[in-house]
């Protein structure tokens, strides 16, 4: 076991610890989010055969303009040939008689007693989708790691796929150690603290693809809290604890794991916030411990946990990094490397970032419009506004696009954060 080590060194032994989990067929109605297992491919030409490409009449003659056409009752059905001087309805998307020449829409024809005329020449082919034009059979239209969305889902019906093979989405153990939690429904006592790392945890699981298949806290009764770990860890493919990891001499979670057998991994990173997270592994479960105080737990996830919930799905395991110019300043300096909750919105063609007021390890202050982690080198000066920092963003989506509501009120101590505008320290 290693002892606090780099980060980048963390996530390396994290990622070669677990492997892609094993594929599975969903209904492709259930697929969006899922990650496409299997290469995926067109099973006959799109359209399948020549299509109208807009509402109006189909001609077989090479000449149109000073010719009446008679006009067919029939509808159009495969096989279907016309004759010279005939003319047949068609509509958008619809098939066409086999010798169609072209397709002459109805702002240009003028239908009188049983007879169509047009007032324009055409090209030939115009207004005419060929067979195949959109996709032809065996076009690859999914690859492994491919993330479904709405536009596949369609796609993919459109070729008549009802399944769709996948990774399997793993299934994550969430456990609140520390003495005192109890659960958020709960009304505290003055000793007690409700649970807010546990909700945080199976959100942020969810919202990356996982499934939060047990979360349980450890409570006052500790006698019985070996055999309920070990009963979780067969039932899921990873556990993440939160909790009971300490600086000092005892260390809750580190107790646990050697209670269990787990092999150890390492145990500290040079992260901050929450500079005392670990890893081990039990009969090929990997568990990871991060820190109860909620700024450094969500700093932990992101950093830490996340990049094995996506690589067990079959996902890249880390998000590229973006830049972009700060707008206020934070005055804390040096140190390891450090992970500020921050606010990312998009202006234009600039990326600009707000750090959050809270951003003390023990705040939830800073989760309020949280989209983004400003990435600081170990070491840094302090951050000043206008400069350019890295960025890893969040729930991108749809909060990037928007700017923020800003607080009414602020209260509590922000963290050494400067607001612009704000003169008095902080």
């Amino acid at each position: 076991m290693r002892f606090d080590i780099e980060l980048v060194e963390a996530q390396q032994q994290l990622i070669q610890a677990v492997n892609t989990l094993e594929r599975e067929w969903v209904p492709l109605e259930e697929a969006r989010g899922r990650v496409v297992a299997e290469e995926v491919t067109a099973r006959h030409d799109l359209p399948p055969s020549r299509q109208a490409a807009v509402d109006g009449f189909a001609v077989s003659d090479e000449k149109v303009l000073g010719v009446k056409f008679r006009l067919l009752e029939a509808n159009v059905s495969p096989g279907l040939m016309l004759g010279a001087g005939e003319a047949c309805t068609v509509v958008t998307g619809g098939l066409v008689p086999e010798n169609t020449r072209t397709v002459i829409p109805h702002e240009n024809a003028e239908v009188v007693d049983g007879y169509v005329a047009f007032s324009r020449e055409v090209k030939l082919g115009e207004n005419l989708k060929s067979a195949g034009e959109d996709l032809r059979g065996g076009t690859v239209i999914a690859t492994p790691g491919a993330q479904v969305d709405s536009g596949l889902i369609s796609v993919m019906a459109a070729f008549g796929y009802h399944q769709i093979p996948v990774y399997r989405r793993p299934r994550v153990g969430i456990l609140s150690l520390g003495q005192g939690i109890i659960p958020w429904q709960n009304e505290p006592l003055p000793h007690q603290v409700r649970d807010s790392n546990s909700p945080l945890l199976k959100s942020l699981v969810e919202s990356d693809g996982g499934m939060a298949a047990a979360v349980e806290i450890a409570g006052e009764e500790r006698s019985s809290l070996n055999r309920r770990v070990t009963e979780m860890l067969g039932k899921i493919d990873l556990l993440i604890i939160t909790g009971g990891t300490h600086a000092g001499e005892y260390d809750e979670a580190r107790q646990l794991l050697d209670n269990i057998g787990a092999e150890m991994l390492f145990w500290g990173v040079k992260i901050r916030p929450g500079g005392h997270p670990g890893a081990a592994l039990w009969d090929s479960r990997l568990i990871i411990c991060l820190s109860g105080n909620p700024g450094a737990c969500m700093v932990g996830y992101h950093v830490l946990a996340a990049p094995v919930v996506r690589y067990l799905q079959g996902l890249p395991p880390f998000i590229p990094h973006i830049k972009a110019e700060v707008t206020n300043s934070f005055n804390k300096a040096g140190g390891p490397r450090r992970f500020l909750r921050a606010h990312a919105e998009i202006h234009g063609n600039t990326w600009k970032v707000e750090v959050l007021p809270g951003q003390k390890s023990s705040m939830l202050r800073s989760y309020i419009n949280c989209n983004a982690l400003i990435d600081l080198p170990a070491g840094h000066p302090p951050l000043e506004a206008g400069s350019e920092v890295s960025v890893i963003l969040l729930n991108l989506a749809h909060s990037a696009i928007y700017p923020r509501r800003k607080e009414q009120t602020t209260g509590g101590d922000p963290g050494n954060v400067r607001l612009p505008g704000d003169h008095q320290p902080v």
